[in-house]
């Protein structure tokens, strides 16, 4: 519990606000929303005792209060949670979880993918009390279509068009980057590229 308040204070002093805590039955952790303030104009939602299954913490983001997030949180925590106690496999960088329900109202967004946190401060991905050392990884909100592009092509390639097309990784209305049409020649270019 040591650690988890250490965390909370980290997070707390990195977005500049105190959190609201929440917690669902869906998974035993914490989760931190924390709202927008002048120097960041969004909103944060982060897991705080997820480490101690795999040292690791997922962090998500949204430009309006999204409660879903908050239980799809828990959700995603669960599995990660029986993922570890099953096999040892730790959530990183390209993990793919299917949400029950789209992140957000009226969001064809379906699935999460755990990338790296771009958008925080040098050194904030990682957190140690001197023991530990705590990786936190951003759930970003994905398609189906890019689920599968990302299965095929894997996580570089999938960042590489996301950054491309100019995705906006915190919102959750946004069109996916592959489908409707866009999936096939995103895929021939890949191939004649000779990427898989």
């Amino acid at each position: 519990m040591i650690m988890t308040g250490q965390l909370l204070q980290h997070c707390n002093t990195l977005f500049g606000a105190r959190a609201a805590l929440y917690q669902y039955e869906a998974a035993d952790v914490l989760i931190a929303v924390y709202p927008p303030t002048k120097r960041r104009g969004w909103w944060s939602y982060v897991t705080l005792e997820l480490h101690r299954t795999g040292e690791s913490e997922c962090v998500m983001y949204s430009y309006r209060f999204e409660p879903q997030i908050v239980a799809h949180l828990a959700d995603v925590s669960a599995r990660i949670i029986r993922q570890w106690e099953e096999g040892r496999e730790r959530v990183q960088t390209g993990s793919v979880y299917r949400l029950e329900q789209p992140v957000a109202e009226k969001s064809i967004l379906q699935h999460v993918m755990a990338a790296p946190l771009d958008f925080e401060e040098e050194g904030f991905d990682y957190f140690t009390d001197g023991r530990v050392v705590v990786r936190l990884l951003m759930l970003h909100a994905i398609a189906h279509d890019e689920a599968d592009f990302l299965a095929r092509h894997g996580f570089a390639a999938l960042e590489e068009l996301f950054v491309r097309k100019g995705v906006d990784s915190l919102d959750l209305m946004r069109h996916p980057v592959v489908g409707g049409g866009m999936e096939q020649s995103e895929d021939d270019r890949l191939e004649s590229n000779g990427s898989s």
